[in-house]
């Protein structure tokens, strides 16, 4: 038990060092990249991955099931279960390895049939490239996916982060010597599948000689197989929800002549931010996903999991309401800073996606619960509706507003199917006490509103173009936001969860 919890807290730690390093990179290397490769290029390298992304959805949303039917067959059915699961689940990512390259390579030599008219033949040529090495590393990672799940279900968050953070600092490491070298975002997809092929070895190697956990292959279980399918259904009507979401905006974006790549490069650069701010709100959900099976599994009550996502949630908001709002002062001169001239309108698209998202990702348990639950049929449901809604009115919005149109018409539709059709369905179905879980985690977003407002009347008085005084207005929002959230907002369980770490660090120096 005293090792389980020291790997979970060594894991949450280690979780946020990644996404410190993942999101202080980008501010290093996004710069740098951009100037290297030009609006153009990065609009293209962008584009060719959104377009691979859609190949994600071959999986059928089983992904989401191997950890789940791991810790399961591990309960119930010890080791050589979980073994025979796991092979399973290595048999049926094999098929999914060779159908995803299979529809790759026909993508590849069909593009020109949805870009024809927005790229010439030149740029044409490199998106047939970077697709297929795009989808060759698709197809490795689905190969050896369910190591990492192996390595999950038994939460070893340890070698787990440890190996998100070599891949985080790594990758941005190839990517600049690519191009450096001149092989533009050629080379940068080819130092990624070399690194991916890199890092699901050493899960290989891990699972096999360090945990000393095999696959058994034989006497399959064909009943196993159809409620891993029948659970998986409605996991990858979700995940197609999330296509449509994620990536069709951009994939329609790039169709358009008028705004083709350039448009592609100026909507992801705003994504980005939004992307940035669900990587630092996510680290916890993503070491707790094993807690929570474990809770539901073991019928818990739903004032239990209330109370957990409640916790996790406000911790969740300290950090998203100090990103969003202070985006919200600082964004214009730090986009400016971070991409350069003829990115002003990735401002306004950051926005527009932040706030909205600031929904689902305050409430990534109560997710994660409804999933452990296997209850998670109406939300699929409601979110393909409302993403189908999102798509046709991001194509006509965009032809009005450009990218900012694509950005509101998503925001739109995150309020109505995270907002309201999901809150519906917490409070109802999943038994979790739903109003007591927003006035809680509401309280958290007060104080910050106040601060946003003050300082975006002080903003019109001080030029935070001016580098020195953008600086200290980001350091003088921070200690505020940071210094009034404990004076009024913190209660005990998270002041004692920020002091611990160095209160332990004080003890160790004491004589």
């Amino acid at each position: 038990m005293g090792q389980e919890k020291s790997q979970l807290r060594i894991g949450i730690i280690l979780s946020y060092i990644n996404m410190l390093v993942g999101n202080l990179i980008p501010f290093l290397y996004t710069p740098i990249m951009l100037q290297l490769l030009g609006q153009s290029e990065y609009g293209l390298y962008k584009l060719s991955s959104t377009v691979t992304s859609y190949l994600t959805l071959i999986s059928l949303g089983i992904g989401s099931a191997v950890v789940r039917y791991l810790i399961d067959a591990k309960i119930h059915d010890g080791e050589e279960g979980e073994r025979k699961v796991f092979g399973l689940f290595m048999i049926i990512f094999r098929v999914i390895a060779v159908i995803t390259l299979i529809a790759g390579i026909w993508l590849t030599l069909n593009i020109q049939i949805w870009y024809g008219r927005s790229l010439d033949a030149d740029q044409l040529f490199r998106m047939r490239i970077l697709i297929f090495i795009m989808v060759c590393n698709t197809a490795l990672n689905f190969l050896l996916s369910p190591y990492i799940s192996v390595v999950n279900a038994h939460e070893k968050f340890i070698f787990l982060q440890s190996m998100n953070i070599i891949s985080t600092c790594v990758g941005p490491i190839l990517n600049l010597i690519m191009l450096f070298l001149g092989y533009a975002s050629i080379g940068m997809a080819i130092s990624t599948i070399v690194l991916g092929m890199l890092v699901n070895i050493l899960y290989l190697i891990y699972v096999r000689k360090s945990m000393k956990i095999r696959p058994i292959y034989n006497n399959i279980s064909f009943p196993l197989l159809k409620n891993i399918l029948k659970f998986s259904f409605w996991i990858f009507v979700a995940n197609v929800v999330g296509q449509l979401f994620n990536a069709t905006d951009t994939a329609m974006i790039g169709a358009i002549p008028q705004l083709a790549t350039e448009g592609v490069a100026v909507y992801n650069i705003g994504a980005t931010f939004n992307s940035i701010m669900s990587s630092l709100t996510t680290g916890i959900t993503s070491v707790m996903a094993p807690k929570i099976n474990n809770m539901v599994l073991s019928g818990k009550s739903g004032k239990e999991l209330t109370n957990l996502s409640i916790k996790v949630g406000r911790i969740q908001c300290y950090i998203m309401m100090l990103v969003i709002t202070g985006f919200i002062v600082f964004g214009k001169p730090f986009i400016y800073y971070y991409a350069g001239k003829g990115y002003e309108e990735s401002y306004w698209v950051a926005i527009l996606m932040m706030i909205p998202n600031m929904i689902p990702l305050a409430q990534t348990v109560c997710l994660n619960v409804v999933i452990a639950q296997n209850n998670h049929q109406f939300r699929s449901i409601v979110y393909l509706v409302i993403a189908i809604i999102n798509v046709i009115g991001t194509w006509f919005l965009m032809q009005i507003m450009g990218v900012i149109g694509a950005a509101l018409m998503t925001g739109i539709a995150l309020i109505i199917g995270h907002g309201f059709a999901m809150n519906w369905f917490y409070k109802v179905k999943s038994g979790l006490d739903i109003e007591h879980f927003w006035i809680e985690v509401g309280k958290t977003y007060i104080i910050p509103i106040i601060i946003c407002v003050v300082f975006c009347i002080v903003s019109r008085y001080i030029d935070f173009y001016n580098i020195k005084l953008f600086f200290i207005g980001i350091i003088v929002y921070t200690v505020i936001y940071s210094v009034l959230l404990w004076q009024f907002i913190l209660n005990e369980y998270e002041k004692n969860l920020f002091l611990k770490p160095f209160l332990k660090i004080y003890k160790k120096f004491q004589v």
